[in-house]
């Protein structure tokens, strides 16, 4: 099985004792080394997220010759995906940008709990699932998509900050509701702003953690708001003010 090392799909291989005996030992040496590599492994052994049913409609909306080039000739012919290839799959798709500006998620969480939600999410990503950056073209169209569907003004101009790229904009689904996310890769990793239309009483800006990631949501009294990312709460605090000023309602 050729795999690339560290990647989702060899971390998930090596859970489910598909590698050879050569690629398990050098991943582990390199497991032993890299802590964050090791908390990524950690995180899709779990089993109390709900990644199967979260990830099956990604699989769906996926291209099939997307979906044959992430497995060796060999590996296709065995039918017998596991849960965990249906999770590494699902987080390829998301790194190449194969299913474009809306993305499906389906956690049995209640309403009102979206940022943890959002938080549980957020926990696949890597460093690598941003590695792509789209041109500044490919970009404004995300953009101009998510503030059609979710009522807010985005441009590039107003979502930059510093040490970040912005990485992309799309529209996740959940039930009847839905929420945009944006996207920037710093070096602390992986950080997103979140939306979601709201009918209600405009919020202040608060502060919680979640999966070990730092949260700053807000509301307006037609939209709510978070960001999320694994910078200090004080960081995330100033992001949090930056962003709000750049975002139109």
């Amino acid at each position: 099985m050729r795999l690339h090392l560290g990647s989702d799909e060899m971390l998930v291989a090596y859970l489910d004792n598909e590698l050879s005996e050569t690629q398990r030992k050098v991943l582990e040496s390199r497991l032993a080394k890299d802590n964050a590599l090791a908390q990524r492994l950690a995180l899709l052994e779990r089993s109390n997220l709900p990644f199967k049913s979260a990830f099956e409609p990604l699989l769906e909306l996926a291209p099939d010759e997307h979906l044959q080039q992430q497995f060796s000739a060999e590996f296709r012919k065995n039918h017998n995906v596991s849960r965990r290839n249906l999770i590494a799959a699902a987080v390829s798709f998301l790194a190449l940008g194969v299913i474009g500006d809306r993305v499906f998620l389906h956690f049995s969480q209640p309403e009102e709990n979206w940022r943890e939600l959002v938080a549980q999410y957020m926990a696949l990503y890597t460093p690598e699932t941003l590695a792509e950056t789209p041109t500044p073209q490919a970009l404004d169209a995300q953009l101009k998509v998510t503030e059609t569907q979710l009522g807010v003004t985005l441009a590039a101009a107003s979502l930059a900050l510093p040490n970040a790229t912005l990485k992309n904009a799309r529209v996740l689904a959940y039930e009847d509701r839905r929420i945009a996310q944006i996207t920037w890769l710093e070096s602390t990793g992986p950080l997103a702003l979140c939306i979601t239309r709201q009918t209600g009483n405009a919020i202040d800006a608060q502060s919680e953690q979640r999966l070990d990631m730092n949260i700053v949501y807000w509301a307006s009294q037609s939209h709510q708001f978070m960001v999320i990312g694994h910078e200090t709460p004080a960081k995330m605090s100033e992001i949090a003010e930056r962003l709000q000023h750049g975002i139109g309602t």
